[in-house]
């Protein structure tokens, strides 16, 4: 089973350019492009609780990547350019 610490998450998306926003419920990681936000997205939780297999998923899913690339992207293994040419690629940037 995988699982990774919801604050090494956010630190590697706040690392490739994602602006985060924090309400009183979430926290939204948001990508941006050039200054501008795109629809790339994900929430993440206020705790300290490690994410397991299934929200490792759903991350994954709200930011356009399979598991692995996820995996990747939060070990820090993953550049801006390697991301934003997987957008690309989908035609999702």
């Amino acid at each position: 089973m995988t699982s990774r610490p919801s604050k090494k998450i956010e630190r590697a998306c706040l690392k490739l350019g994602f602006k985060l926003d924090v309400s009183k419920h979430h926290r939204v990681l948001t990508f941006e492009k050039n200054g501008k936000e795109t629809r790339v997205y994900t929430y993440i939780s206020h705790g300290n609780k490690d994410y397991g297999d299934k929200l490792l998923s759903e991350v994954a899913h709200q930011l356009y990547v399979s598991k692995m690339e996820l995996i990747r992207l939060i070990d820090g293994d993953m550049t801006l350019e390697e991301y934003e040419h997987i957008l690309k690629v989908k035609g999702i940037i």
